[in-house]
């Protein structure tokens, strides 16, 4: 008797392992998909409605799904799934009140997850009960992500009471995993508008120089026109040791713009990487644009611009001997890197890295 009920534990163990494995291949799935919606810069909204359906699918008898948003100060709550909760708010999903341990919830981002218990005879949810009631929710897990504009996606999943234990334990290690995948999903929703929006912007807002897509698009222009017209390029790259903070970052890009002229271009690809691109009319103006790059940074004040002090990089690359963006990109940061002193500049000329073309030719 004893080795049949050993048995009969040892079988229970192992199908609940399978089900955890089967579970864990369809919530891949729902990554899969949510990344390649994610990857189509699907509108928040729909993208949101997609999760609670796959959520749905997840746990098709066993759990209800509520999506609130509220802004920054909690003061204006709507229903994203309104029609799934009807009588939760006015026709647009608009909620007047919400349970006050959902509210302190969301107002307290140190927190994860929770879980809310006999949400049906709770006092402070006595508002949602009669629709609570309608579905017999027991709890309800919680967790709040926050937008790009500090507004509050929060995700209500209510369950109900189970019978067995085993059917409670899966569930519940189930959701476990769901309320763990939720915040990635959100958070690359909120990645991607911002990225998206990005793109739509031509310049960057601190430092009024060109956004890298812009600078490859106007690139793009001008390396056709050097292929039409039999034109030199140079494209310089410049290399801070450290990331410069807003204000010194703007000083930088004024002090790199000075250096420019008309229909040349200038973009901060980061906080410590600034790319140009000029034309120019033969071979020797290649050091000539270093040499003007290195002189305006050395005589900036470096009690303004502090990030000077930890050194400063250039490169130069070449077109035609380099024949596109990325290439001329690559020799260019390959030349910088190759610089020894504090401040200075190399020339990539055919894999060498020199100061002039005098010592490219000296070999």
């Amino acid at each position: 008797m004893e080795i049949d009920t050993k048995d009969e534990t040892s079988q229970e163990a192992v199908h609940e392992l399978l089900m955890q494995r089967d579970f864990l291949l369809q919530l891949r799935k729902v990554d899969q998909l949510m990344l390649s919606q994610v990857a189509c810069s699907m509108n928040p909204i729909a993208y949101v409605e997609q999760m609670i359906g796959s959520i749905g699918e997840l746990f098709p008898n066993n759990l209800k799904v509520c999506v609130l948003t509220c802004d920054q100060e909690l003061t204006q709550w709507r229903v994203i799934n309104y029609q799934d909760w009807p009588s939760l708010g006015d026709a647009l999903g608009n909620v007047s009140r919400v349970p006050q341990s959902l509210a302190t919830f969301v107002a307290s981002p140190s927190r994860a997850f929770a879980r809310e218990s006999n949400v049906a005879t709770r006092a402070d949810w006595e508002r949602w009960q009669e629709c609570l009631g309608d579905y017999s929710i027991d709890s309800c897990d919680l967790v709040s992500i926050q937008d790009g504009q500090k507004n509050w996606f929060t995700f209500c999943l209510f369950s109900p009471k189970f019978v067995t234990e085993i059917e409670q334990r899966m569930h519940y290690w189930a959701l476990e995993q769901v309320l763990h995948s939720l915040p990635s999903w959100v958070k690359s929703m909120v990645i991607r508008c911002q990225t998206d929006a990005t793109l739509q912007q031509h310049t960057n807002a601190v430092t009024g120089l060109l956004q890298p897509h812009s600078f490859a698009k106007a690139l793009d222009m001008m390396l056709r026109d050097a292929r039409r017209y039999f034109q030199r390029l140079a494209f310089v790259s410049v290399l801070v040791n450290e990331e410069a903070e807003e204000d010194e970052l703007k000083l930088l890009s004024d002090i790199l713009r000075d250096t420019l002229r008309d229909n040349d271009l200038l973009a901060n690809v980061s906080d410590h990487e600034f790319v140009m691109a000029m034309r120019i009319s033969q071979l020797d103006d290649g050091p000539v644009v270093a040499q003007k790059v290195q002189s305006a940074l050395l005589k900036a004040d470096p009690n303004q611009v502090s990030v000077l002090s930890g050194g400063v990089k250039i490169g130069v690359a070449l077109y035609p001997e380099q024949a596109n963006h990325d290439k001329l990109y690559f020799a260019s940061v390959a030349a910088a890197n190759a610089v020894t002193e504090s401040v200075g500049f190399r020339l990539e000329y055919y894999g060498k890295f020199v100061k002039d073309l005098d010592e490219a030719y000296g070999d």
